[in-house]
């Protein structure tokens, strides 16, 4: 007898199954087959309805005698399969689905695909890939195998190839959530945010209440900047039903990634509530700590994963920081050096670079800075970004001539508020320290990597069109500007905005356009040791140009840039105040009063007092914020040169500018 009908002899349970009442039926049911029933077809009605009620446990244990009533019926192993993947049984899935799996039949198939699915859970993407091969090639209508295939090379970090897997699956079926959110994931791993945000509205459409559906919006938000409906796009995932310990953590990620830091702790910590020894929410929330400088709530997170017999090796690099940041750096890099290293490779490798540098060895330090890049890259995912930099910056520098520059219209904006100081300079070059400082002067408000010049500069398109812009365009875009200003500083109205964006200097031309009379303060620094800083601290380094991965690539890079500003400030009369980074940690007060002086300030002593500035952020966005809360020190001025024979294939490159800058190589 098939496995799939129920013997007449038994249709109370079927009867109270049709008509809607499960938990009749598996009452009634269970109790046939404890008065010795042993019918598989009512031992697998049974088992199927306590897994759509909840009860996968009971429900597996009905399956399972199911399949020893009738061991060559597939049905019943089918849904044992099924049953097995929902509790994450995998290998036992596997094992029952294996024998089965044959893309001849229907039947075969499906055990083929819960085949692919454990393997993909038990992180064999490799073997599930090449299943749902074979199966999208038997049926090319599979929408769950194409589903599977795509989730498969997103799983193993190829999301440019998911997508086409996944877009398919959606044509096939274009009513499944689930579907709509992969392709969103996709999406926003390859940085196509605008197409993520319309995937997951659709999925959001189709399951409002599904807290993995507003995740992923609230993540291509983010992609896009748009902070505050991906916030409350955030708030309607964590209300969600369904949520739990994992979409909460990345719930958590995705506020942190907004600054919005108390509600990114509040969610690490109701993960904690729900999973109180859950280690990604003890990560995520130590790492928070760590950002925002309370380490005395660090360690006290410490103890508790202790006392939730969290493993050390977990928290290994948790515990390295806070010692890192107690002063004791010996007992800081033992305990780095005992976390696994296959466990946040990169961020493993660049704690061990950054205190075998501080302690001076530098051999040490290196090899742990090369892991640390050799990780990022493998984990790049698209490898074009810095390329298609070097083309934007090429293109404005095409543009940028002195005959281009006066054939400008001479529309002028219109009068109004006040123009901001711009801080400029290449990455590491003492950017945040300058802004840091000017923090402490009441007339100031910093905007620190914000965004606000590059999301301006998108509202023009083409650089070319800045000759023709007129007195309505050019105020449109103050207008906007200041929109993003007074949203992200609401009191910097009648204070001087300082915008520091170190690369924001390619948008100089659009600048210069719309503010004439802005000033700008350009951070200079040894380019052997700006080259080296960037290499040092890539896994801190989010631009969207790419990652320093390699010193070659980013002294290329610094020949690029340097060279394009270099002609900015030939072509437009910018109005630009110098500040040697080397000077400033020499004499602080002197350079500062001439920085206050530039930007027409009245001196003020708590310029001098950039510690407590540090301080009293409440989070500092750039690379450096672990060393611009320490008193100033030199142990990074002239660093290059006990990297000396490290640099010495990039030196080649940098020399012309050590020369013009008055630097030497010695």
């Amino acid at each position: 007898m098939p496995v799939t009908q129920l013997d007449e002899r038994s249709p109370g349970a079927l009867a109270l199954a049709k008509s809607g009442d499960l938990s009749g039926a598996i009452r009634v049911g269970e109790a046939e087959i404890v008065g010795g029933s042993r019918d598989p077809g009512l031992a697998l009605l049974v088992g199927v309805l306590c897994c759509r009620t909840g009860d996968l446990d009971r429900g597996i244990t009905h399956l399972r005698h199911a399949v020893a009533l009738a061991p060559n019926e597939l049905a019943a192993k089918v849904e044992l399969s099924r049953a097995l993947l929902s509790i994450g049984a995998y290998a036992d899935a596997r094992a029952v689905a294996q024998p089965h799996a044959d893309t001849s039949t229907p039947g075969g198939r499906e055990m083929q695909r819960i085949v692919a699915h454990a393997l993909l859970h038990e992180e064999q993407p490799a073997a599930a890939q090449a299943l749902y091969d074979q199966l999208t090639a038997a049926d090319s209508n599979d929408f769950e195998s194409w589903h599977g295939l795509g989730s498969t090379l997103l799983a193993a970090g190829d999301p440019g190839s998911a997508i086409a897997p996944l877009t398919r699956s959606i044509r096939l079926r274009p009513t499944v959530a689930t579907y709509w959110i992969a392709l969103a994931r996709a999406q926003i791993s390859t940085a196509a945010f605008n197409e993520a945000v319309a995937s997951a509205r659709r999925a959001v459409a189709l399951a409002p209440g599904d807290p993995s559906a507003n995740l992923s919006l609230g993540q291509a938000l983010i992609g896009l900047q748009q902070w505050e409906e991906a916030l409350v796009v955030l708030a309607h995932a964590r209300e969600s039903t369904g949520i739990n310990a994992g979409l909460l953590t990345e719930i958590a990620g995705a506020e942190l990634q907004c600054k919005a830091f108390e509600r990114a702790e509040a969610s690490y910590r109701a993960a904690l509530a729900l999973v109180p020894d859950f280690s990604p929410a003890f990560l995520g929330l130590g790492k928070l700590l760590e950002r925002i400088n309370r380490l005395a709530d660090l360690t006290t997170l410490l103890d508790e994963a202790d006392a939730q017999g969290i493993g050390s090796d977990t928290t290994a690099l948790l515990r390295a920081q806070a010692l890192r940041g107690s002063g004791d750096l010996e007992a800081a890099l033992a305990a780095a050096r005992s976390a696994p290293h296959d466990v946040d490779t990169a961020r493993r490798a660049q704690f061990i670079g950054e205190i075998a540098d501080r302690l001076g060895d530098v051999d040490a330090a290196f090899d742990a800075f090369s892991e640390a890049n050799a990780a990022l890259a493998r984990d790049a995912g698209e490898v074009g970004k810095s390329e298609r930099y070097h083309e934007k910056i090429r293109g404005l520098s095409a543009i940028l001539t002195t005959q281009w520059h006066a054939n400008w219209s001479s529309a002028r904006p219109s009068v109004g508020r006040s123009a901001p100081l711009f801080i400029f300079g290449f990455p590491r070059s003492g950017t945040t320290l300058i802004d840091t400082m000017l923090i402490g002067h009441p007339d100031t408000v910093v905007l620190e990597e914000e965004g606000v010049i590059h999301r301006t500069a998108e509202r023009l398109g083409s650089a070319d069109e800045l000759r023709d812009l007129s007195v309505g365009e050019l105020d449109s875009y103050r207008k906007a500007y200041f929109s993003e200003v007074d949203r992200l500083a609401p009191n910097a109205l009648g204070r001087l905005v300082v915008d520091k964006d170190p690369l924001g200097l390619i948008s100089a031309p659009l600048l210069h356009r719309m503010f004439p009379d802005a000033r700008y303060v350009f951070a200079q620094r040894h380019p052997c040791d700006v080259v080296l800083s960037c290499f040092i601290i890539s896994a801190r380094l989010n631009l969207e140009l790419g990652h320093f991965f390699d010193l070659a690539s980013t002294a290329r890079l610094y020949d690029r840039v340097m060279s394009y500003w270099e002609k900015c400030c030939t072509v437009l009369p910018l109005d630009v105040h110098t500040v040697r980074y080397e000077s400033l940690i020499e004499d602080t007060q002197g350079q500062l009063r001439q920085l206050a002086d530039f930007a027409g300030l009245d001196w003020d002593p708590r310029l001098m007092e950039h510690q407590s500035n540090a301080a009293a952020r409440e989070f500092i966005g750039s690379p450096s914020y672990a060393q611009v809360a320490e008193p100033i020190y030199k142990r990074a001025q002239g660093r290059w040169l006990r990297y000396r024979r490290q640099m010495e294939p990039v030196l080649p490159i940098l020399t012309p500018w050590i020369e013009k800058m008055g630097y030497a190589l010695d």
